[in-house]
């Protein structure tokens, strides 16, 4: 018999055949499959689920949207935010340290019954990771998921986990609101500390008469012009004394005078940017928008007895069968 004349064990009808001769050591594979699934799908902890969705806000300079004079929309600190925003905050969903507060908040690793074992880190992040997610939706919302034993307990786990984003996200924006605060502090009490010097010298000129140097020279020149040719001694004598006074102290006058002004400049600049600072350092508005807060359950998520029962009969099956059919072809090229 040729090759192309032997039958195939394989081929559509001999698996049929095939199986109907196993049929009886088939239908009790898929019995005991049945009823070991069915015994696991029951022993299997419960697990209930809670989601958050919540959108990111724009992460604004909050004094501009209060205090600038320029209309921008990108300021809009009651605007969602845009793809990063959701990339930022996802980010500090899944950071250690948030992972962390919650343990510390809800002491997982004694809830999870960890705690006795000697690798309990490297196991609560096993546990962490399969029973808290973060994920980034088609709508570029953000959706907190967590799963728990007890539906009051992952609903209050995933409200949690929100609020502690929050206060992380804020955390980071403070810490570099009071760096930015502190550094234009110091420009501002420098320029104000300068300011006021500047004033006390200024304070020397207006003491010895000298409030207006360019007005009061030019009206006191025409008045010594007008006395001469009145022949006013005494008049020309007194607007003398006067200029003398002025000519002295003119120099000196117009350096503060500049100084002054340059000053004030610059102490308006800080000033500005010393307001914003301070309202950054000191208020604070919501990172993001909460669209759904998390509820209890009423229904469990997981496991799904039904689909635990059928896919473990289904792949007992299809195991058995298998290995069936691969000790039947051993057997019968031995025969050869």
């Amino acid at each position: 018999m040729t090759n192309e004349n032997k039958p195939e064990i394989f081929d559509s009808g001999n698996l049929l055949v095939f199986i109907f001769s196993r049929w009886k050591f088939l239908l009790t594979i898929t019995i005991f499959a049945a009823v070991a699934s069915t015994v696991i799908a029951f022993v299997l902890p419960e697990k209930y689920k809670a989601t958050v969705v919540l959108f990111p806000s724009q992460n604004n300079n909050l004094s501009r949207a209060f205090l600038s004079l320029q209309a921008d929309e990108t300021k809009d600190f009651l605007s969602f935010g845009e793809d990063n925003n959701a990339e930022q905050m996802l980010q500090v969903l899944k950071s250690d340290q948030l992972m962390y507060a919650l343990e510390k908040r809800f002491d997982l690793i004694k809830n999870y019954g960890l705690e006795k074992s000697w690798d309990k880190d490297y196991l609560f992040k096993g546990e962490y990771e399969e029973l808290f997610s973060y994920s980034i939706t088609q709508y570029e919302s953000i959706e907190i998921t967590v799963l728990d034993k007890k539906p009051d307990m992952a609903a209050l786990m995933a409200n949690e986990a929100s609020r502690l984003a929050d206060s992380i996200f804020q955390g980071i924006i403070k810490q570099r609101a009071l760096t930015a605060y502190y550094i234009v502090k110091g420009q501002f009490d420098s320029a104000t500390a300068l300011s006021n010097k500047l004033e006390d010298s200024m304070n020397y000129y207006r003491g010895i008469g000298i409030l207006n140097w360019e007005y009061q020279v030019k009206e006191l020149t025409a008045g010594l012009a007008d006395a001469e040719v009145k022949g006013n001694a005494q008049a020309v004598k007194d607007i003398t004394d006067k200029l003398k006074i002025f000519q002295q102290n003119g120099k000196g006058y117009w350096i503060i005078a500049n100084e002054l002004e340059n000053n004030f400049i610059w102490l308006k600049q800080v000033k500005t940017s010393y307001e914003e600072a301070k309202v950054n350092a000191e208020q604070k508005i919501p990172s993001f928008f909460i669209a759904d807060k998390a509820t209890p359950p009423d229904r469990k998520s997981y496991p799904i007895r039904g689909l635990v029962v059928a896919g473990g009969t289904l792949a007992a099956l299809i195991i058995s069968l298998l290995v069936l059919l691969v000790a039947n072809r051993l057997k019968t090229l031995k025969k050869k």
